[in-house]
């Protein structure tokens, strides 16, 4: 048998399908899935005293369950057992193996666990956490100085994991959460005049947008640039939620009277003043229209490139776009 956290292929349109799988596992193997931890898809508990705090009670919880499944299926017993799983699960299954492995001598059900497949594994966070400096400093995405005060972050992280610490060693550093605490200032209050109103964190907008989130707004924007409004479109060369390329594929499909004439325009070197050496990125223009790819320029000998946060990661060449 296999225990695994997820393995299939499935069609995400209205009728919710599930296809079969090219080359499915369950050729060869008996698969398992299971909800974990207690509290998750359908696994569930009543009490609060059943959800897991720590890796002793997922194993404990997971054991239970392959047990109770192996006495109401006794003909899969004498299988071998794999026990697989990703990320997080680099915990889990390391966890449920020792568990095994630690009960199986003195169980009357035994469960003949094999191996364990682990992907991405979570598995042991101070090890990660000490290599996270140096692996970004070699892919060139810190410098000499920000190494350093990246690596005096980690190393306060791993103080606190060694003092078992554990919550001081998870928190966010305070500067992620100073935007919420800055607003809560009477002065602050006081100058942006709100008064005693409550600061939200959107959550129940979001839940009233639900409906509108996939719908378009593309024949709104059609209509201005129609009418010789100026327009900037602008992407960041790392942006990944909305890429460059499709504000581009969505350019592609809009009836605007420039189409055309974009299509045959040439993307050009963008820099902020002429006789800059550095590169601050790429634009195409036809009539009143601007399309921007912010490139970003050369600092330090590194090339600084934009992503979702443009106004904060390059200002200048955000505000020299505008």
């Amino acid at each position: 048998m296999v225990y695994s956290v997820s393995n299939s292929d499935s069609d995400p349109s209205s009728v919710l399908t599930v296809l079969p799988r090219n080359f499915p596992w369950t050729t060869t193997l008996s698969m398992l899935y299971m909800d974990n931890p207690v509290g998750t898809g359908f696994s569930f508990t009543n009490n609060s005293q059943g959800y897991a705090v720590n890796e002793d009670d997922v194993a404990h919880n997971l054991y239970s369950a392959l047990v109770q499944f192996f006495q109401l299926f006794p003909e899969y017993e004498n299988n071998d057992f794999y026990a697989t799983g990703e990320s997080y699960a680099g915990k889990y299954v390391p966890a449920l193996a020792h568990y095994i492995h630690t009960l199986n001598p003195k169980e009357q059900v035994k469960i003949h666990l094999k191996g364990i497949a682990l992907g991405n594994a979570y598995s042991d966070p101070e090890s990660i956490i000490k290599g996270y400096a140096p692996f970004l400093y070699e892919i060139g995405l810190l410098d000499e100085r920000q190494r350093k005060y990246f690596q005096k972050q980690c190393n306060k992280c791993i103080k606190y994991i060694k003092e078992e610490n554990w919550l001081r060693a998870f928190e966010e550093p305070g500067d992620q959460t100073y935007y919420g605490k800055f607003l809560s200032l009477s002065e602050v209050r006081r100058a942006i005049h709100v008064g005693n109103q409550t600061f939200s964190d959107g959550a129940d907008v979001e839940k009233y947008l639900r409906q509108d989130t996939m719908k378009s707004v593309k024949t709104w924007l059609t209509e201005i640039m129609n009418n010789n409004y100026k327009v900037l479109l602008y992407n960041g060369q790392l942006d990944i939620i909305v890429a460059a390329s499709l504000t581009e594929r969505s350019l592609m499909t809009m009836n605007w009277k420039g189409f055309r004439k974009y299509k045959k325009s040439r993307r050009v070197v963008w820099k902020i003043f002429k006789s800059d050496n550095e590169v601050a990125g790429y634009v195409r223009q036809v009539e009143n229209f601007h399309q921007c790819l912010s490139g970003g320029g050369l600092q330090g000998g590194c090339v600084v490139m934009g992503g979702r946060k443009e106004e904060r990661q390059l200002p200048c060449e955000q505000r020299h776009s505008l």
